[in-house]
């Protein structure tokens, strides 16, 4: 035994932290600061190594505010960061990967407890740094030096340390005064445990964060575990912090490194600024007119997402109309947007209304015009956060990286990305929800029921309901054997052959098979394809889905060639776009257009609404849209939920505006709606049975229609 203590480095470490922590008697300490020195002094040098497992989510946090500073600082040199219970300065080493030191003219290292003091000057000094000052004080008691003090320190974070200290609200008092006013960042990382459970999802809604809540072994058990070690895990302590900041970030986690699964130990992580009211009036004043499309309910902690080129309202999370969704039902577009510019004839200044769906379309029209105001809407959260992570991926990434997630749907570092680079240009909510979704862009491992059943995520295109059904779609293509044909008409460069390959090997055996039978219910419709019941009865008032689904497909494979031409065919075959099939906004010249405008406001707006579009349409000022494109929407409802809509869009739009919209009825019900409430209708195309001519490149619908405001 004492020639493993002696040889053995990890088990000497662990022993030396098992006595130091459960067993050697701390005795009677009048201060903390004696305290702490008691118990630090003789594991100090181990700390950074027994540490590495229990204290996670540092680098989480560091790389998010590392995102915050670089977007929010107006100077990029010259910074002041404060680490309040910095202990060994870990953490200052650890930034340098994320910030170059150079970048801060002063680092203030402030801790309490002398032995670990004294490893973090031996650090620095090691290093060469001579930008950092370790104080041993308490850390509501320090201010900075005048040099520093006018402008107030531009980073302040907190790992591990606001829930071991005994006065914490005059820490908290003092955070406030120390930090900058506008732009300003305080990052913590942390222990807790939740409220009970009525006010846990109290809090949740109002802080706008998931994973919030703890059962009530987790929060009796670890509040007395970590008391007995003079940590305080009071939910007030949180609940303080909350309330003094506007929250930027938080992540809500367990920490499973005792027992996997069994043992979890809840941790959060908080990014937060001062309340500033001349930050608060800047807001109103830039966001007056969009502030007027704010939903009446929301989270009261969740800001108003304002970027340069975009802004996202807050919703209200718990809502009906949202909890139902939990993934996106769409991860690409469905519907051809050069068909729809045609139409448009989108002007500068034009007011614009879309579906959001993966926001595909809505990045087409903003090439089209300068000065656009463009709101997109979707009921679903999670089609919003997916649009949300291609704007912020347009202002922060290269082309190749670009190209990397929404060409081919994976990114192997993308969870780095996310903290590094993406995490400040997207809201709460959207953080949060890739956060727990990085799987999407770089799987690991699928299931054992996904194996046995020939169904994997592999990438962003496979994921959500329509990944689904692309997965679904090449099962039943290997079940009749025409898999490999089909994968080949992706990949053949003239158009005859192309159809050679369809009319000889797959168009007879597809059309004669089970699966498009199979198809023809309410249930698959609607979760393979995201047709709606109501949707699916128009279909069949016309005709049988065996001739539709002849009349979408044949056209389009006789006319257009799926390697260069139909991005939207050689996506559900390939499950990913290639270099010479893709959309505009794949492309290095639609990437480079579309940076320019995501990050040149004068140019074109987003507004990004998580609500339904009635009630977007009812918050807006009457007659100042300009356009408003449907997609197969006006299909989904009955009569009295399409005649409030269309009201709606009559109350909104301007005279001669216009509303377009696809069926899959040539003749929709719903003309007649229109016409009632002061629209001409005008059909632009409508597909005959048995025809070879294809509206557009997808062909889904059979019909395309306009409605101008008269």
């Amino acid at each position: 035994m004492v020639i493993v203590f002696l040889f053995n480095h990890r088990v000497r470490v662990t022993i030396i932290f098992a006595y130091n922590c459960f067993i050697r008697p701390l005795g009677q300490n009048t201060t903390q600061q004696g305290r702490l020195d008691k118990f630090y002094k003789n594991q100090a040098k181990v700390y950074d190594v027994t540490r590495s497992r229990l204290l996670r989510g540092r680098r989480t946090m560091l790389r998010l505010c590392a995102a915050e500073v670089q977007k929010n600082t107006t100077h990029k040199q010259g910074l002041v960061w404060i680490d309040l219970g910095g202990g060994t300065g870990w953490n200052i080493e650890q930034m340098c990967k994320y910030l170059d030191n150079n970048l801060f003219k002063r680092i203030y290292l402030v801790d309490l407890c002398r032995p670990l003091c004294n490893i973090a000057e031996q650090r620095f000094k090691e290093k060469g740094w001579h930008n950092i000052r370790v104080i041993c004080q308490d850390a509501s008691h320090f201010v900075l030096p005048v040099e520093d003090s006018e402008n107030g320190a531009d980073l302040i974070t907190m790992s591990y340390s606001l829930s071991m200290i005994d006065n914490f609200y005059s820490v908290i008092s003092n955070v406030r005064k120390l930090l900058r006013s506008q732009s300003g960042i305080f990052g913590v990382v942390d222990f807790y445990v939740s409220d009970s459970s009525d006010m846990a999802v109290n809090h949740s809604n109002a802080i706008g964060s998931s994973r919030y809540k703890c059962n009530w072994f987790t929060r009796v058990f670890w509040q007395h575990w970590f008391e007995l070690d003079h940590v305080y895990l009071y939910p007030s302590r949180r609940n303080y912090l909350e309330h003094c900041f506007d929250t930027l970030k938080v992540i809500n986690e367990r920490n499973h490194f005792i027992i996997p699964y069994l043992v979890q130990i809840p941790y959060y992580i908080w990014l937060g600024a001062n309340l500033s009211p001349s930050k608060e009036n800047n807001s109103k004043v830039e966001s007056r007119k969009a502030l007027k499309q704010m939903p009446t309910r929301f989270s009261i902690h969740s800001p108003l997402i304002n970027n340069k080129g975009w802004t996202r309202f807050p919703y209200n999370a718990s809502g009906p109309e949202h909890v139902q969704f939990k993934t996106y039902i769409y991860g690409f577009t469905w519907e051809d947007p050069k068909v729809d510019i045609d139409f448009l004839d989108l002007q500068s200044g034009d007011n614009i209304m879309v579906i959001t769906s993966a926001g595909d379309n809505a990045l087409a029209y903003a090439t089209q015009a300068e000065k656009l105001t463009i709101h997109c809407v979707d009921m679903n959260p999670c089609q919003n956060h997916l649009f949300e992570l291609k704007l912020a991926a347009l202002c922060t990434m290269d082309y190749e990286g670009f190209w990397k997630m929404f060409g081919t749907g994976k990114l192997s570092d993308f969870e780095r990305i996310l903290d590094l680079n993406l995490s400040s240009f997207l809201s709460l909510p959207s953080y949060e929800y890739w956060r727990a979704n990085t799987s999407v862009f770089n799987p690991s491992h699928n299931s054992i029921f996904k194996k046995l059943t020939l169904l994997s995520s592999d990438n962003l295109y496979t994921t959500g309901y329509s990944g689904f059904a692309l997965q679904c779609l090449k099962v039943v293509a290997k079940l009749l054997g025409v898999n490999d044909s089909i994968q080949q008409m992706a990949l053949e460069q003239s158009l005859d052959s192309q159809i050679i390959l369809w009319n000889q090997h797959i168009f007879r055996r597809l059309m004669q098979s089970f699966a498009v039978r199979l198809l023809d219910n309410r249930i698959a419709m609607w979760h393979l394809m995201g047709v709606p019941t109501n949707q699916w009865k128009m279909l069949h008032n016309e005709g049988s889905m065996s001739q539709y689904v002849r009349d979408t497909i044949d056209p389009v494979a006789t006319s257009t060639t799926f390697s260069q031409e139909n991005y939207f065919y050689h996506l559900l075959i390939k499950q990913q776009y290639s270099r010479h099939c893709c959309p505009e906004y794949l492309t290095k010249t639609g990437f480079c257009k579309l940076k320019q405008v995501t990050s040149d406001p004068t140019h074109t707006t987003f507004y990004i609404h998580t609500a339904t579009i009635i009630d977007t349409l009812q918050k807006m000022e009457p007659g100042t849209l300009s356009k408003a494109v449907l997609m197969d929407h006006m299909d989904w409802f009955a009569p009295n939920e399409a005649e409030l809509e269309i009201k709606a869009l009559c109350r909104a739009l301007k005279q001669n505006g216009m509303v377009l919209w696809r069926s899959v009825a040539r003749i929709p019900w719903y003309i007649s709606n229109f016409e009632k409430n002061g629209f001409a209708v005008e059909a632009l195309s409508i597909r005959q049975p048995n025809t070879q001519i294809a509206l557009d490149r997808v062909n889904m619908y059979a019909s395309l229609y306009k409605a101008t405001k008269l």
